[in-house]
Parts: C-alpha cells; sequence; structure tokens
C-alpha cells in the first residue's frame, strides 16, 4: 500500500478517482469509524499480468467496494490507485462493510492467468476515535493509526482496533484478540483484534509489526491510582535494578505492583513480564515468558531457571516477581547476575536482603485514595457508598488498606456510618471480622525477631509514635541495634512520618495500635460506646508478642 500518511498529509486530501460516486454530505464526526483498503502485491500483481489484465482486475475491484460501500452507507473520503479510504458514521457499519468487502471479491468471477484466478488479495484495516472533518477531509492521527492498522494486515484478512470492535458491540466469536502493538510513528500501544465471519479465512501469520510484549494479567477492574507509591518506585529504579515491595497481606501490593508495572511498558524493549514465584520460580517465569521448560532426558535434564535465564540473558526487560519470600533469593540474584540488562520488583512479605536491593514498604494511601478504595469494595458488594461517604471511615483507619478491606462488609451491609460507630464502640472486633486482619497481622509477627516484637509493643502504646532518639533507647533496652526498627519498617508494621526534615518520627499505625493495645479510638462522629465489658481479645494478641504462642506451626520465642 502506498504510505499516504508521508508527505503531504491524506487528511486534507480531496482527490477521488473519475467515476468514484459523489460523496454524501455531512461527513461523519465525533466519533467517526475509519476504514483503509488495498491490494497486497499490488505492484507485483501488475508487474505479472501486464497494464490490460490488471486494469480489468482493478476496475472490477473498485466496482465491488464501491458497491458494497453504498449499501454500507460509507463516505468514500479518497482513492488512490488499489486503495480505499473511507469514513462511516458507526462503528458496526464500518465492520459490516469490511466483511462485506472481503465476501463479494472472494464470491466473484475473475480472469484466468495462467490457469489461476486473478482474484486480488485485499487487506483492510478499521478504527474509531474522535474527529472532525476540516477543509473536506479529516486532520487527526486517527487516519494515520488506521493506515498504520492497514499496513499490518495479510490479504483477505481484517483488522482492526479494540476500540472499533468495542464500539461495534462486535460479539465474542467475531473477534480474534492478537495482543498490543507499536504501530510506526505512533505514540503507546494499539490493540489489534482481526474480524471473523462465516466464508473468511481466519488463519494467518503474526502482524508484520512490533509487538508490545508484556504478561500483566488484565485487571477485572481499574484499580484506583496511588500516585505516591509509582513514583517512589520509579524514583527507587533509578539507582536499583532490584527494589522490594512489601506490606502487610491485605494492603494492596500486587495491584500496585501491576498498576505500576503497566505505566513502565515504555521503558523497556523486550517486555515487563509478571509472575507468581511458587515452589520454582524458574517454572512460573518460563510460563509468563510463554515459553514452556525443556524436556531432556533425565541425565540431560535442565533447571527452568537456565532456560529462563538464557532467554533474558540480553533482553532489557522488567520482572514483576510476586510472592516471594526469602527462599527465592538465590535464584532472583542468579537472573540478576547472569541478565544484566534486566530490572526486578519483588513483592512480597519481607525484604530479600540481597546485595544492592532497595526497599520500599507500603505506606498508608491517602485519604482520597484510601475512600476510593473503601467505596470500590461497597460497589463490588452493590451498596451505594461513594469516596465522599467513606472519607470519614478512611481517615478513622490513617488509609491502613488490611483495615479497610477488614471493615468492607460492615461497611456495604450497613454504611459508613455505621462502620465508624462500630469501630469506636469495640476496635478489635471491628477489624477482626471473618479472622482476616488478625491473621495478616499474625503472620508478619511471627516472621520478625523477638528484639522487634517487644520494640513493636511499646511503641503501640505511644499514640504519638516516637522520634529516633526514643527508639534508640528502646533498642539499646534490647539488644543495643536499630535492627529491630529495621525490621518493622521494613514489613509495614511502623510507618515514618518527617514533621520535620530533621526529626523523623516512628509510629504504628492507628488499627494496629488497636489491636496490640485495645484502645478505642476517639471518634468525634461516633457515639460514645455502651457500658460493657470490653472482650479481652486485644490482651491477647499482646500476650503473644511478649510469650511463647504456635502460629501457623512456627513457635515464637519468649523475648520478655
Amino acid at each position: 500500500m502506498h504510505d499516504r500518511c508521508n508527505g503531504a498529509p491524506i487528511a486534507e486530501s480531496n482527490t477521488v478517482d473519475r467515476g468514484s460516486a459523489a460523496r454524501p454530505a455531512p461527513l461523519p464526526s465525533g466519533d467517526v469509524t475509519f476504514m483503509f483498503t488495498d491490494i497486497e502485491g499490488s505492484t507485483r500483481l501488475a508487474s505479472g499480468l501486464g497494464a490490460e489484465r490488471y486494469r480489468v482486475v482493478l476496475h472490477r475491484h473498485r466496482a465491488l467496494v464501491r458497491e458494497v460501500l453504498r449499501a454500507a452507507g460509507g463516505t468514500e473520503i479518497d482513492t488512490e490507485g488499489d486503495s480505499f479510504f473511507v469514513a462511516f458514521h458507526t462503528a458496526a457499519d464500518a465492520c459490516a462493510a469490511a466483511i462485506g468487502i472481503q465476501t463479494a471479491l472472494r464470491g466473484a468471477d475473475w480472469p484466468d492467468h495462467d490457469g489461476q484466478h486473478l482474484r486480488p488479495k485485499v487487506r483492510i484495516g478499521l478504527h474509531t476515535g474522535e474527529a472532525w472533518p476540516s477543509a473536506g477531509g479529516y486532520a487527526t492521527p486517527e487516519v494515520h493509526r488506521t493506515a498504520r492498522i492497514c499496513s499490518a494486515a495479510h490479504g483477505d484478512q481484517i483488522l482492526a482496533s479494540a476500540e472499533c470492535a468495542t464500539a461495534a458491540g462486535l460479539p465474542p466469536a467475531a473477534v480474534y484478540r492478537l495482543g498490543d502493538f507499536e504501530l510506526r510513528g505512533l505514540p503507546g500501544a494499539t490493540e489489534l483484534v482481526q474480524l471473523a465471519a462465516p466464508g473468511l479465512p481466519t488463519a494467518f501469520p503474526p502482524p508484520p509489526v512490533r509487538p508490545l510484549t508484556h504478561h500483566l494479567p488484565a485487571d477485572l477492574k481499574s484499580p484506583v491510582p496511588r500516585p505516591e507509591e509509582y513514583r517512589a518506585l520509579d524514583r527507587a529504579f533509578t539507582t536499583h535494578r532490584l527494589v522490594s515491595l512489601t506490606g502487610l497481606g491485605g494492603s494492596g501490593k500486587t495491584t500496585v505492583a501491576k498498576a505500576w508495572a503497566r505505566r513502565r511498558l515504555a521503558f523497556h524493549e523486550h517486555g515487563v513480564w509478571y509472575c507468581r514465584a511458587g515452589a520454582d520460580l524458574g517454572t512460573a517465569l518460563l510460563h509468563a515468558l510463554g515459553r514452556r521448560p525443556e524436556l531432556f532426558r533425565p541425565e540431560l535434564f535442565r533447571p527452568a531457571l537456565d532456560t529462563a535465564a538464557d532467554r533474558l540473558r540480553e533482553a532489557d526487560a522488567l520482572l514483576v516477581l510476586d510472592d516471594l519470600d526469602r527462599t527465592h533469593a538465590a535464584d532472583v540474584e542468579r537472573l540478576l547476575h547472569d541478565c544484566p540488562r534486566i530490572s526486578v520488583l519483588a513483592v512480597g512479605a519481607r525484604p530479600l536482603e540481597l546485595p544492592g536491593e532497595a526497599k520500599r514498604a507500603l505506606g498508608l494511601a491517602p485519604d482520597d485514595v484510601s475512600a476510593a478504595i473503601l467505596a470500590g469494595y461497597c460497589e463490588e458488594r452493590g451498596a451505594p457508598w461513594t469516596a465522599a461517604d467513606c472519607r470519614p471511615l478512611a481517615a478513622a483507619v490513617e488509609g491502613f488498606v488490611p483495615a479497610l478491606t477488614a471493615l468492607a462488609e460492615v461497611t456495604a451491609l450497613g454504611s459508613p456510618g455505621v462502620a465508624l460507630r462500630y469501630l469506636s464502640d469495640d476496635p478489635v472486633a471491628a477489624l477482626d471480622g471473618g479472622g482476616r486482619f488478625r491473621a495478616a497481622v499474625d503472620e508478619t509477627v511471627a516472621a520478625i525477631s523477638g528484639p522487634a516484637r517487644a520494640v513493636l509493643l511499646e511503641l503501640a502504646a505511644r499514640s504519638g509514635g516516637a522520634t529516633v532518639d526514643a527508639v534508640l533507647d528502646l533498642c539499646r533496652q534490647r539488644d543495643g541495634s536499630l535492627e529491630a526498627l529495621v525490621e518493622l519498617v521494613d514489613v509495614a508494621l511502623v510507618v515514618i512520618e518527617r514533621p520535620a526534615m530533621d526529626q523523623a518520627v516512628y509510629r504504628v499505625p492507628a488499627p494496629l495500635r488497636w489491636l496490640l493495645t485495645g484502645t478505642a479510638p476517639a471518634l468525634a462522629e461516633a457515639p460514645a460506646p455502651p457500658e460493657r465489658p470490653r472482650p479481652a481479645v486485644a490482651t491477647r494478641l499482646a500476650d503473644r508478642l511478649v510469650h511463647p504462642v504456635n502460629l501457623d506451626g512456627a513457635r515464637l520465642r519468649a523475648v520478655a
């Protein structure tokens, strides 16, 4: 196809060959679906047939295309050689016209040449976007995108953007999703689909354009953006190849990691690859890369991690490795050593503690973000509460996402106000609904050292937190070092606040403090709690920090 996106812009062209149908007025505007068509290998076909035979083929091709366009309501903007540029008011009409053109061409009688029919193989590209006519044409990047889509198609194939397929309301059986691709000269990625219809071929080679390689699972719903976390990860990766993202279970680590990784697609030539580590990181990574572990005779068996390392050895890629723990540290270190251009975001409950690792514990979400997260939970459960409704409750728990998850059910079934009163009345019971919040805390506490558990309990008794000098005094009473504080920060049991640049404050988030101490929050919106004995649950949890307890099969050592 002649690339009319170079040189004089096609958008302003008003040239139509003689014999073309008059264009109806007005031209489509607003959400317009564009179509480009051309004959695959037209130059080679014309040279092989000679001028006279090719003229017959070209004339019949044009007549059939125009007959379909008239029936479908397409507006012919430009015709040049063997190609058409057409605009449609609706995507459904454009898709029907594309299928109609291919069907008509396949069903027509064509002259023979050396025992073969001279049926031209036409490729068609479709795209829907906002456009407004200007000087009898269109001046918009959407036209260029459509031309690129047509160039990516093979003869007899109809390629469309995902926007076009969605706007047309096509059923799943009529669409083959091919993936995201980078179209020359256009920013971002374009998801291409192939249209299918009875009687049309379905097997084609991959589009001859560069795929946008990634293995990020599709989100069932758009995550609430957390720009502060994204910026922190961006900064960390400017100087480090390994960054760990840690936090309590239910804090949204995976959601943040995947959302951030999508923003990095344009920065890695060889892709962004996500996988859950499982018992065998090499096998999980190979599946994410679209490769199966090599199968050899037993004496020649090769570990999956070796094959993955070979695949990534020269790759400029980002790996998002989820559910990592310390047992995966050696494999991650091996990948970073053997593959010098990859970067790794390690997602887990604790850092890997590898040389050169930058640590990022998932912090407290701002009020607007945490309110939107809680409103999203309510929406999933069919409740009408908005982010504005949820903001006081989100602020009460300081944007601590595991606490929002624990309060989601009572908020959705009752209201944010009911949840606030429940939280003020009995914070331990409110947060411990279903046991998930307590289980997440127990699991994290079980993994830290005895001195860290002791410092955690003492910091929990200080609602305003403690300065580094005060924490140093606490640590000296234990093992004489700051390792206990480092542990607590790494697993997000303690957050760092900087009211002044030279005076950091270390504090246990309020929901954790309530669970550890049994202290009720002072909330102006909530009524005074009724006069009744408070359950001893919080005391039992505090005991777990200083006395032996069997937790998930792991025996905690006494530190008192």
